[in-house]
């Protein structure tokens, strides 16, 4: 059965921090690794810091990072990309996403490249999930 003609989810975004490591995950998934990566840092506004990628305040300072909807775009290509190749084998596509610590930006961009998979796919349906939690090291 194609992705297209199923309620099946067929992407899953996962958060993650690497100082927490990294998720077990089967083959087929995509990585991507948010350190060293030029997004505004919510922790260096003092009315910001210690807020987590939920608030909507972080969400519009890390949303306003210059170059964000390219990183966003490539991200949004590449997991289309898995999800045809997947779905020819009926595996999922799993996106992981990281930063640091997993709490900030990992979060604020799985969200939005989330939104943006379930969007670029047109008529298709897609549950698309992040799942925003340290990893027990």
């Amino acid at each position: 059965m194609a992705y297209r003609d199923s309620e099946f989810p067929w992407i899953k975004v996962t958060t993650f921090g690497f100082d927490h490591g990294v998720p077990e995950t089967t083959i087929g998934a995509l990585l991507i690794d948010l350190r060293g990566t030029a997004l505004n840092d919510p922790a260096a506004d003092s009315a910001l810091a210690g807020r987590d990628g939920k608030n909507p305040d972080v969400i519009q300072h890390v949303m306003e990072s210059p170059g964000l909807f390219t990183k966003l775009e490539r991200i949004a290509g590449q997991a289309r990309a898995l999800l045809d190749f997947n779905a020819q084998k009926n595996f999922t596509a799993r996106i992981l996403i990281g930063d640091t610590d997993g709490r900030i930006h990992a979060v604020v961009i799985a969200d939005a490249a989330a939104a943006v998979a379930c969007h670029s796919t047109g008529t298709v349906m897609l549950r698309c999930w992040s799942t925003s939690r340290a990893i027990p090291s």
